[in-house]
């Protein structure tokens, strides 16, 4: 009887075990048949963004015809007299709100911390109202990003976020503005940062950036209703000179609408991942429906595009860029003056002027150099007239162990330019590309700080060029509302970088023109 019945055990534990085989089996069939029929983008990459937010689509904003989107028409160029200038709220135009609340997500790492986000359309204002530190608040002067994203994408620009300002002041309301050229309903993102601002005497070597998987304010699909700018505003010195705009038309085409442009990241990780979650926050199919373009119509910037047929073809006239080479201009920097002065070249625009790259690393702080020998060996090299100094990416990189700190920021960018002049050369500043939060950048305690220091770098050199008398060439209204859209993280490329090279080269048409006047 014992061995029946240890047979009749062993006969239904391996009963028992081929079903469990075969429903594995099963599982692993049906996982991988997923996979292969998601869709794929531009990129031959998984379109793991559009398929998330368009699974979500109908819950949250498109359901009806009656939905502030689905019922604004194309977006204006101008004025106030365009249809989308005054979309429905309940009983009311936008142009009669005073204030609109928006929908906080449930669960972030500040929710404890936040009391509500309103938004002023009159003023194109978002307010972060924060609880007292009285009340338990964990972070003192958390830090923010935020982007808008509709017609045109803007990043919200914060009036406390500022390396210079006081560390002592706690702010219980945080403002950030925007600038779009045209009204409509447009999506928000806010996410936060840092749970404490870096400032210019800060330590931020140890500084953890807030868990980039759990940072997200607002919820999913949250909008705000915005005004068109006064014409004042439109041609005010601080106003953008262009935007990426949606390519869509909702008027002509009502069932494909814009969706939320939501901020592209690489968490702890995720680096080299083939998880579904670390693919969805890389995905670069976000960025394809939007072009630049610029508020003058009458900028010719002569570009490069890819046609239909895979083959490059040449946009405008390059009529301003010809003329006979007398000037060289050095590009100083590393990798993304290398690139620029090579996308200089691909765009056929050095005619009149000669540029050329020159290498210039910056590691670590206290390193001993002769910055005048270096940059007096650059100009017997290349015969640099001008010097376009971009140096930042590396001093916030993993390489040297730890990153420039602010201020010792801004005693190296002033002993180089005191060496590019002492050397003979003109210097120019060229401002930092922000950076998106990368693996290095995400882990605590963090390994790389290009995420952190950016802004404050940008911040410094602005200062220096104001006190040293240092003209600055500005790209951020190009590379900042996209600037997680780099496919390594890191380098603009494509569009952002061709519209940003081409700028400069116009402005350093200027620069040395009004230069050779006097």
């Amino acid at each position: 009887m014992r061995k029946l019945r240890a047979g009749s055990e062993r006969k239904r534990l391996f009963g028992a075990c081929l079903i469990i085989l075969f429903l594995f089996l099963n599982f692993i069939f049906f996982y991988f048949y997923s996979l292969s029929t998601l869709p794929t983008n531009q990129y031959g990459e998984m379109d793991l963004y559009n398929e998330n937010i368009n699974a979500r689509s109908d819950l949250l904003l498109f359901s009806s015809h009656d939905s502030p989107i689905a019922s604004a028409s194309a977006p204006a160029s101008n004025g106030d007299a365009s249809p989308a200038s005054a979309f429905i709220t309940g009983s009311k135009t936008t142009k009669d709100i005073d204030i609109e609340i928006i929908d906080i997500s449930s669960n972030f790492t500040l929710s404890s911390e936040v009391i509500n986000i309103t938004h002023s359309p009159k003023n194109n204002e978002i307010h972060i109202h924060l609880k007292t530190p009285s009340d338990g608040r964990r972070c003192k002067n958390p830090t923010f990003e935020g982007r808008i994203s509709g017609p045109y994408l803007a990043l919200l620009q914060w009036d406390h976020d500022s390396i210079f300002a006081n560390p002592n002041k706690t702010n219980d309301v945080i403002i950030g503005k925007y600038q779009v050229p045209s009204a409509g309903v447009y999506f928000i993102e806010i996410i936060v940062k840092l749970c404490n601002s870096i400032t210019y005497s800060s330590n931020f070597a140890k500084q953890c950036l807030e868990d980039s998987r759990n940072n997200q304010i607002t919820e999913i699909g949250a909008s705000i209703n915005v005004l068109a700018p006064s014409n004042n505003v439109r041609t005010d010195s601080d106003f953008p000179l262009g935007f990426w705009k949606w390519k869509g038309d909702v008027e002509r085409n009502p069932s494909k609408l814009y969706v939320p442009l939501l901020f592209r990241f690489q968490a702890a990780g995720c680096w080299g991942s083939k998880a579904l979650e670390c693919q969805k926050a890389v995905s670069l199919s976000r960025f394809e429906d939007y072009d630049f373009v610029w508020n003058d119509l009458l900028i010719d910037d002569s570009m490069q595009f890819i046609g239909a047929g895979g083959s490059w073809h040449r946009t405008g006239d390059l009529t301003q860029f010809q003329g006979v080479s007398e000037t060289t201009v050095c590009l100083a920097g590393q990798s993304h003056s290398r690139n620029m002065q090579r996308q200089m070249e691909f765009l056929n625009v050095t005619q009149s002027i000669k540029v050329d790259f020159f290498s210039a690393l910056f590691t670590r702080p206290g390193q001993d150099r002769d910055l005048v020998k270096e940059f007096t060996n650059m100009k017997a090299s290349s015969g640099c007239n001008f010097t376009v100094v971009a140096v930042g990416q590396w001093a916030a990189s993993f390489a040297g162990n730890r990153p420039f700190l602010m201020y010792e920021w801004d005693d190296i960018m002033r002993k180089i330019i005191n060496a590019i002049q002492l050397a003979g050369s003109y210097p120019i500043i060229r401002l930092l590309h922000k950076q998106p939060v990368m693996q290095r950048s995400a882990m605590c305690f963090p390994q790389d700080w290009r995420a952190h220091a950016m802004s404050g770098y940008n911040e410094v050199l602005v200062k220096i060029g104001r006190e040293m008398n240092i003209p600055i060439i500005d790209t951020r209204f190009i590379i900042s509302p996209v600037f997680d859209s780099w496919a390594d993280f890191m380098h603009p490329k494509m569009q952002p970088a061709f519209r940003e090279s081409n700028y400069v080269m116009r402005e350093l048409l200027k620069l040395i023109g009004s230069f050779q006047k006097f």
